[in-house]
């Protein structure tokens, strides 16, 4: 039975390919079915063309929306670093109440293009333009989600889109400046429409009542619901004039600010917004506020800092049932704040959130599975949620992925353009006695804790004083922490490499670089290389065949690999000369690490647990401790590392000292896994996160020139 799934052998390699291919396949349809709730939810892949800009979008409908069904829709977007497809888990669990959803990857992101970068919200008001254009969508019930950069953007298309005026002063205003009548302070907070039928004429009172209409069509159709997710973002008070009055207002949104108890880079954790100034005046408090709360704003009253009224918590007081909630949030004048148990990163990934999105929704846009005001509406409950187990599927996926690289690279070794390259695979230069081995296992451990330490605690700081590596390198801060950590752990490991490969020729006499073929002729590894694009040309195409039938692409969380415009392969390249470095330090390590008196399988696991449990100890001790305090004291804080931008990092290590394995296993040199590691980190780098440096710093053609 082994042998006959013999990566080294030409039947082995085909067997094992045609069965990981299958693995992806069905992974993927599986993955489909739960996203599109088992055919109940029509996903769509749109590209939205405003100012002259294509911004890429995935819309989610029930499968029998028509010209009549008149639903609600919300408009989630993504923070920095990431794209639309990181909140889709959010998007598809309101698509299976209901809604209509639109998940948008901003201007500069994703597949999105660039605008000119006027736009404060980066294309969120166009997404809401674009959503009044479907007639299908209940105007006067769309809602916006955006986490982390992506509720500033929020926060710019509330303000953008929303009233500052509430609808009785928009109609004080028209009688105001139309039909020239005067108010006093208190006059201006009396019903427009009872003040018209006092003061106007019928032919008057009949050209204002018309006015009056279209005030409150305009009002009506406002941004109903934001959410601020990851945030304290949100619209400010400002001054405005009603009936030639000035006076305070707020937008005329209905607002949550969704905030993790650990919330790793910000200025405070979730519990400490409850008691902050800002977050106080914005919900028109003068005490900290209560978590879970609905408040109601005053934005009828003309001092300076009027007071809110509490109408009840989240989960104890509905719009069906409770006239004062109803009546705030048709007026648009509630906000809530709700604390989440986890950290930044994990607020787009969490039940908790998804819980509190879902309610809040089925609030504030009165809809799940139907109009939560008619008595045949069954809602589905907030907390039933299946995104996990999607994202699981797509992450098995994606492994299936690279077991199929392997094999295909297996079963091409043995075709006549690439025999040549497969070499015989080095004998173990260690024992599980050997104190060397273990010396060297325990270095490499300590040197990816410490690159981890070091990235973690600078994050954001990283960056190039180099204005070369600033154009050359044009992704955001996350990227270049990535590439930290790789350059500081690469120099680390290289450093245990010399002392293990000294050792190990003082034990054995055998030279560990010529014994792993590092040493072979310019032209094989130019052949390797090219050998690893054909490898990475099949992945892409594999994704793009997922994608195409059943919008999936390979990802779990915010690590994976996604379609992506053809001009950014250029940019991968770019970044593959700073990365395959470490891989072929790592590529040496991983297969010159291994043991005599010990099976490939357990060789390779060894070293997959040698790769990535120092990143794994690290997170246990820092979030150990601070949930370690939060249970003990009620009170949560940030994480003392913050892993928010290197989580990738706990599947990716692990993952890559598999490929190291494999990848030599079937060629026999370092070579070929290095070049196939360093695509795929760089594929993920670039289709994964933000472009907007990239755009910012002109196209790509231009840059090339332009930086020599």
């Amino acid at each position: 039975m082994k042998e006959k799934f013999d990566l080294r052998t030409l039947e082995g390699s085909k067997r094992i390919f045609r069965i990981s291919v299958a693995a992806v396949i069905l992974f993927s349809f599986f993955a489909y079915m739960f996203a599109c709730n088992w055919g109940r939810v029509k996903i769509s892949e749109l590209n939205i063309d405003s100012r002259g800009s294509v911004m890429q979008a995935t819309m989610y409908t029930p499968t029998n929306t028509n010209s009549e069904s008149n639903l609600p829709c919300v408009i989630f977007t993504h923070g920095l670093s990431c794209n639309h497809s990181t909140v889709n888990p959010f998007a598809e669990e309101l698509a299976k109440r209901g809604f209509a959803v639109l998940s948008v990857s901003t201007y500069g992101s994703g597949e999105s293009e660039t605008s000119d970068m006027s736009d404060p919200s980066f294309g969120m008001y166009d997404a809401l333009q674009y959503v009044r254009t479907l007639n299908y969508v209940d105007q006067t019930r769309i809602g916006m989600i955006g986490h982390s950069q992506g509720s500033k953007n929020t926060s710019a298309a509330v303000d953008m889109d929303s009233s500052l005026y509430t609808l009785n002063d928009l109609k004080i205003n028209i009688l105001y400046n139309t039909f020239g009548q005067k108010f006093t302070a208190e006059e201006i907070k009396q019903s427009a429409d009872d003040l018209a039928a006092a003061r106007l004429d019928a032919n008057e009172l009949s050209a204002y009542k018309v006015l009056a209409a279209q005030a409150e069509q305009y009002f009506t159709t406002r941004m109903k619901a934001a959410v601020i997710l990851g945030g304290n973002w949100g619209s400010e008070a400002q001054e405005v004039t009603v009936g030639g009055i000035t006076v305070t207002r707020e937008a005329n949104t209905n607002m949550c600010y969704m905030i993790s108890t650990f919330n790793e880079g910000r200025a405070g954790t979730g519990q400490q917004n409850l008691s902050k100034e800002e977050m106080m005046a914005k919900f028109q408090s003068a005490e900290p506020l209560t978590a879970a709360t609905w408040y109601s704003l005053d934005q009828t009253s003309n001092v300076q800092n009027p007071a809110s009224t509490k109408l009840g918590g989240l989960e104890d007081v509905s719009y069906t049932t409770d006239t004062a909630l109803a009546s705030a949030i048709d007026n648009r004048t509630t906000r809530i704040i709700v604390n989440q148990l986890g950290g930044h990163a994990k607020d787009y990934f969490s039940k908790d959130s998804m819980h509190y999105i879902a309610k809040y929704f089925e609030q504030t846009l009165q809809y799940n599975c139907g109009n939560i005001t008619d008595p045949a509406t069954v809602p589905m409950s907030e907390h039933s949620s299946t995104f996990m187990i999607r994202e699981t599927l797509d992450l098995l996926a994606m492994f299936a992925l690279f077991v199929s690289i392997i094999a295909l690279a297996g079963m091409l070794l043995h075709t006549k353009r690439y025999a040549e390259l497969r070499m015989e695979c080095c004998e173990p230069f260690t024992t599980k006695k050997s104190g060397t081995f273990w010396l060297a296992a325990v270095l490499l451990i300590v040197s990816t804790m410490i690159a981890e330490y070091f990235v973690a605690t600078k994050g954001p700081m990283l960056g190039f004083k180099s204005e070369f590596l600033k154009h050359f390198l044009s992704l955001d801060f996350t990227a270049n922490i990535h590439l930290w950590f790789m350059w500081i752990l690469s120099v680390l490991s290289a450093i245990v490499l010399a002392v293990f490969a000294v050792l190990t020729k003082k034990q054995t006499g055998k030279n560990m670089l010529k014994e792993l073929n590092f040493t072979i002729s310019l032209k094989k590894i130019a052949r390797y290389f090219l050998l690893s694009c054909v490898l990475i040309v099949y992945a892409y195409l594999a994704l793009a065949t997922m994608k195409y039938f059943f919008h999936q692409d390979f990802r779990f969380w915010d690590n994976g690999m996604k379609d992506m415009l053809p001009q950014y392969w250029t940019l991968c390249l770019r970044y593959s000369l700073f990365v395959l470095p470490s891989f072929v330090v790592s590529a040496m390590m991983v297969n010159g690490g291994r043991m005599k008196d010990m099976g490939d399988g357990w060789n390779t696991l060894l070293q997959m647990v040698i790769a990535g449990i120092g990143i794994y100890i690290l997170v246990a001790y820092s979030y150990g401790t601070v949930y370690a305090e939060y249970a003990s004291t009620g009170v949560g804080r940030a994480p003392a590392i913050a892993f928010i931008s290197t989580w990738p990092m706990l599947i990716n290590l692990p993952v890559f000292a598999f490929i190291n394995r494999k990848l030599y296993k079937v060629s026999g040199s370092i070579w070929l896994p290095a070049f196939v590691n360093t695509w795929i980190v760089v594929w993920s780098m670039v289709s994964c996160q933000s472009q907007t440096g990239y755009y910012l710093l002109g196209n790509f053609a231009a840059k090339w020139l332009g930086i020599f």
